[in-house]
């Protein structure tokens, strides 16, 4: 995270500097106007932050202070010098990649360890109790094993001063700053790009995930905010109820409702006389346990194979559910090639963290999440600071 100020004569010439210094990724945190000391005319102050996503608890105008006390002139400079470090990572991640910042940041920490007094040499002492707040707040979220291990570390990379590791605001914003880092979001399925023809959108799962609600949920997305024309096709021909179900959503929202019992009666359907290009069909699958996976892979294998539709399968996962359990379900899907997640029922559990391991880890990006049982209000497209504000807070 690196905060700066500027100043200039007009908004223009700031914005000018903020610009050259920290790219046009920067975002304005807060402005003013000041009258010099001479006090002639007005000058322009800006607070400017980089990376984009920052910390809660970072208001706008607000700055960092020297501690109080008096300051020896030598541990000063060293300070200045690590703000400086600070800068030359950010600009050497944007140039050289990624892999710069740890190396790099190794300095950083071992300059502030000596400019904070916590060393006597280029070794980094850790003070014993200072991650107690962090440990604590990741435990009430539920975040355990390896992954609560690296956000430790990873705290010391974005944090000014040990003494920040005592403030459970800022102790807490900075981890879900850093979870936000881990989560992977794949966006709405009409952002994907290429899209050859109509957009078959499968949704898988285990049993009890509420997939047919969320295609519901979708289909109204679609169909009133985004003016598409949605057609359901239901595979699950095991339970009448899910059937019924669904034709009473489509029913609703004036759509129509088929029935595939075959990978053949499903290719019948996608047929390029019967739906159009930018057409929408979300399909429903049955429910089933992770281990029948076999049963849905004709289905997907079938479409896939169709240059005219553009196939997406998507994972559907609840929430609640252990991470153990949560990563067994991918991996016995994964056999359908799901290109996303959907992550259902965060209304439902106390301690959204317990997913984190799991999100940190997926390769599979999450597309959407939901947060009720009210169609079509309660499912959004998943934004990894939201998820992390969620997972250290609680869901609201």
């Amino acid at each position: 995270m690196v905060i700066r100020t500027f100043e200039g004569e007009d908004m223009n010439d700031v914005l000018r500097k903020v610009k050259k210094a920290l790219g046009t990724d920067a975002v304005i945190l807060g402005s003013q106007t000041r009258r010099p000391s001479g006090g002639v005319g007005e000058r322009v102050v800006v607070t400017a932050g980089l990376p984009g996503v920052d910390p809660p608890w970072l208001s706008a105008g607000e700055s960092r202070s020297e501690p109080e006390g008096p300051i020896h002139p030598e541990t000063r400079k060293l300070r200045e010098e690590v703000a400086s470090l600070r800068e030359t990572v950010l600009k050497f991640e944007k140039d050289w990649g990624p892999k710069t910042r740890d190396t790099v940041m190794e300095l950083v920490r071992t300059v502030e360890s000596i400019a904070g007094g916590n060393a006597a040499s280029g070794e980094i002492l850790s003070v014993p109790g200072e991650m107690d707040v962090a440990s604590a707040l990741l435990e009430r979220a539920g975040v355990t094993g390896e992954v609560r291990d690296d956000l430790l570390k990873g705290l010391r990379t974005v944090s000014y001063s040990p003494a920040e590791f005592q403030d459970p605001e800022r102790t807490g914003s900075l981890l879900q700053y850093l979870m936000s880092r881990q989560i992977r979001v794949g966006g709405s399925f009409l952002d994907r790009s290429g899209n050859r023809g109509p957009l078959v959108c499968i949704l898988a799962g285990p049993t009890g995930v509420g997939k047919t609600t969320t295609v519901a949920k979708l289909a109204a997305g679609f169909t009133l905010q985004h003016g598409k024309k949605v057609r359901l096709v239901n595979l699950d021909t095991y339970r009448i109820g899910a059937l019924e179900q669904l034709r009473i959503y489509g029913d609703l929202m004036g759509l129509p409702v088929d029935v595939a019992n075959t990978p053949a009666r499903l290719l019948e359907l996608l047929d390029p006389r019967k739906v159009s290009p930018g057409e929408v069909v979300l399909i429903d699958t049955a429910g089933m346990s992770s281990r029948e996976t076999d049963r849905l892979k004709p289905f997907v294998d079938i479409v896939s194979r169709e240059d005219h539709l553009d196939v997406t399968v998507s994972l559907v996962l609840a929430a609640p559910a252990k991470t153990a359990d949560l990563q067994d379900a991918l991996e016995r899907f994964m056999p359908l090639s799901p290109r996303s997640l959907i992550l259902t029922k965060l209304d439902e559990t106390g301690c959204l963290g317990s997913a984190y391991p799991f999100l940190a880890r997926s390769p599979v990006p999450v597309a959407y999440v939901t947060t009720g049982q009210r169609v079509p209000d309660d499912i959004e497209v998943a934004h990894a600071g939201k998820l992390s504000q969620w997972m250290m807070g609680g869901f609201r």
